[in-house]
């Protein structure tokens, strides 16, 4: 394959100011060390804070399952509490365990739901879905076709539930939940230290970002009044999540309420934070030092990024500038700088540069570096979709738990164009990982179908692509003197017939009477048609 000639450079006049001259290239910032403070944490007793509307919400069980399908309203809730408390319910199919669980929270008297949420032994029974290798678990279960009996056990509803029904009863239950599976569903109304320390642990961490940006919104400067000590301890992962918590306080509630935060440890915590929240300008959020770039990122082993118009291509310094910016990216929340440079690139171009830097990246954890999920989920196009279906297929399920690969879908959910969501398609079908690949492409599919008014069998069948064909399912392949007619049977086979109705058993190759420049693409074309008939068929 012969490489595209490299366009020349675009001089810096032409370029994005940010590509030329970003931030951290006026010099290093705040001179001196960062301060460090031992200071404890505070002890205050754990309290209770609703937004508005949000405990009603979550109490509605018209709208969410508690957790499974509710047990009859004639159960005796005695008796079945029982069965928790003298151990009878750990010989129950993981399955009906689990129902009884949610219900003797969600639907028992309020004092047997508490009785059971104390009980320690039963902490465990609370899973979004059960086990698998436990033997007693019903045979129906083993197999991955019955797994959408699934969809209404929400692990979600039942902590949010638990949290609105029994209030500082089910803190425990959470806490332990938070702690020691990292799910935090139910624990944003809980205030105190203890909620604070997890917080931070997974603040701008998948999968628990959007609940601990919820609890700093939710309670602001009482939150920020708990996050303080972290964010004064020695520099690490630690301290800088706490630092860009309290950055979201500031933002959210103003800068004087970090600044009271701060003022309940003392003066001198006060001084070490006083120049924390004052980057009013998003650009000026970068760490410091900056990330080195990989040497698969380096320009020179990538493809070239060109400006809108495709006739010139961002020089080596602004290409390496624009792969720090996405190195400091979230996969949701890129560097400030991102999108506003984005905007001046081709976005062809840009789509097959994501593709290189997915394929160059090694991220020891997630699927790909945050920043280079970024931008090859919100700017890869149909090539992109089309590279990347087949890959997200293969993912076996311990890889997309482990490296959080579910977020691969926004790609073709966001495409929404006849290839990605044939893609989408296939991943609902065929994914390795029933769990959650397979599952969540069904659950986008069944969105998109009703959104556009059709059912989802129904959308299927308008995904399947014309093949190109005219109205009467045929098509005509011009070899210049000579043309002939392609057409389907029922099975989806070519078939072939010349100018004189002859059918022939394939088309036939080029010949030295034929155009030197039509015939060999109609050939060509005949061999991409058989292709896309397959997999349509």
């Amino acid at each position: 394959m012969t490489e595209s000639p490299r366009l020349p450079e675009a001089p810096e006049a032409a370029l994005p100011p940010l590509l030329v001259r970003p931030p951290w290239a006026g010099g290093p910032r705040a001179a001196g060390p960062p301060v460090v403070l031992k200071l404890p944490a505070p002890k205050e007793p754990t309290t209770m804070r609703w937004a508005p509307g949000m405990r009603e919400e979550w109490l509605d069980p018209k709208s969410r399952p508690f957790g499974a399908e509710p047990l009859p309203d004639d159960t005796d809730w005695d008796a079945l509490a029982e069965t928790f408390a003298n151990g009878e319910a750990l010989e129950l199919d993981p399955v009906d365990r689990y129902r009884a669980f949610c219900g003797l929270v969600m639907q028992a008297p309020a004092e047997i739901g508490e009785k059971i949420l104390a009980d320690e032994r039963n902490w465990d029974v609370c899973a979004r879905f059960p086990d698998l290798d436990r033997p007693q678990l019903s045979r129906k279960y083993r197999d991955w076709k019955n797994w959408d009996v699934f969809r209404t056990y929400s692990h979600e509803n039942l902590c949010q539930g638990a949290a609105a029904r029994h209030g500082m009863a089910a803190y425990p239950f959470l806490l332990n939940k938070a702690k020691n599976e990292s799910k935090f569903h139910g624990l944003v109304p809980y205030l105190d230290a203890k909620v604070a320390q997890v917080m931070v642990k997974y603040f701008g961490v998948w999968p628990n970002r959007s609940e601990s940006e919820s609890w700093y919104r939710l309670h602001g400067r009482d939150a920020a009044r708990l996050t303080v000590p972290a964010a004064l301890r020695k520099p690490g992962p630690t301290r800088e999540r706490a630092e860009e918590a309290l950055r979201l306080v500031a933002r959210e509630h103003g800068r004087d309420a970090v600044t009271e935060a701060a003022r309940h440890h003392g003066a001198e915590a006060v001084a070490a934070l006083s120049g924390l929240h004052d980057e009013d300008d998003p650009l000026d959020a970068y760490p410091d030092p900056l990330p080195e770039l990989p040497e698969a990122f380096a320009p020179e082993n990538l493809p070239q990024l060109l400006l809108r118009g495709r006739e010139q291509a961002l020089p080596p310094a602004a290409t390496r500038n624009l792969v720090t910016m996405l190195l400091i990216s979230s996969h949701r929340e890129p560097y400030a700088g991102v999108p506003p440079v984005l905007e001046a690139l081709d976005p062809d171009s840009l789509a097959e540069f994501a593709w290189a830097l997915y394929q160059a990246d090694r991220h020891p954890k997630e699927w790909a570096t945050p920043g280079v999920q970024y931008l090859l989920l919100e700017h890869g196009n149909d090539e992109t979709a089309d590279r990347f279906g087949p890959i997200v297929k293969r993912w076996p399920k311990w890889y997309t738990w482990e490296a959080g690969a579910t977020n691969a879908l926004r790609l073709f959910n966001r495409l929404g164009t006849p290839t990605a969501l044939r893609h989408l398609h296939v991943l609902a079908e065929k994914a390795a990982d029933p769990k959650r690949i397979r599952f969540f492409a069904k659950r986008n599919l069944d969105r998109i179908a009703e959104e556009r008014g059709y059912t989802t069998e129904q959308l299927a069948d308008r995904l399947v692509p014309p093949l190109g064909l005219d109205a009467d399912g045929t098509m005509t392949l011009d070899y210049g003197p000579r043309r002939f007619t392609v057409g389907f049977d029922e099975h989806l086979k070519p078939y072939v017939t010349d100018e004189d109705g002859k059918r022939r058993k394939t088309l036939p190759k080029p010949g030295a009477k034929d155009d030197p420049e039509l015939a060999p693409a109609a050939h060509k074309r005949f061999g991409d048609l058989k292709k896309e008939a397959r997999t349509v068929a």
